[in-house]
């Protein structure tokens, strides 16, 4: 399968729509998947809101979306550096294996590199099979998120 990686923004809708569909079968909490969605939306306003933000999508030889990557600059609050953080590296299933989510990858870090900043930070499961992919690519664990699920009663 023949693709490309072109500046994503013009693709902003499909992204959000693709992000949504996989993001939700992440979630962990039961949300009916409209009350997710209208949160998505929220969620990527405000995050838009902060920050100077990059995409990049690849798109087939027709122009389909076959998978984004989603960068935004920021400061890191420990080195106090300036940081490019990957919201959203996703790839849709068909066209996952032909070297789509590298491509985005490497483009993501050239432009962060090319806008100043001193590493790439990102979240990732540690269920995640991605977590080994990631590694591969030459990225390391800096840091543990510890988390705390809390029985909250309605």
């Amino acid at each position: 399968m023949e693709y490309t990686i072109v500046d994503g923004e013009r693709y902003l809708e499909e992204i959000k729509k693709l992000d949504r569909e996989i993001s939700y079968s992440f979630v962990r909490f039961s949300i009916p998947y409209e009350d997710f969605a209208k949160r998505h939306e929220e969620l990527f306003r405000e995050l838009l809101s902060h920050g100077e933000h990059k995409f990049f999508a690849a798109l087939d030889e027709k122009g389909k979306l076959l998978g984004h990557v989603w960068v935004c600059l920021t400061l890191d609050t420990v080195d106090y550096v300036k940081i490019a953080y990957i919201y959203d590296i996703e790839v849709i299933k068909k066209a996952r294996g032909l070297g789509i989510g590298s491509a985005l990858l490497r483009r993501a870090e050239a432009w962060a590199r090319e806008k100043g900043a001193k590493k790439v930070v990102l979240r990732v499961e540690v269920d995640n099979p991605a977590v080994k992919w990631y590694e591969e690519r030459g990225y390391q664990a800096r840091a543990l998120i510890m988390e705390k699920l809390l029985d909250v009663k309605n």
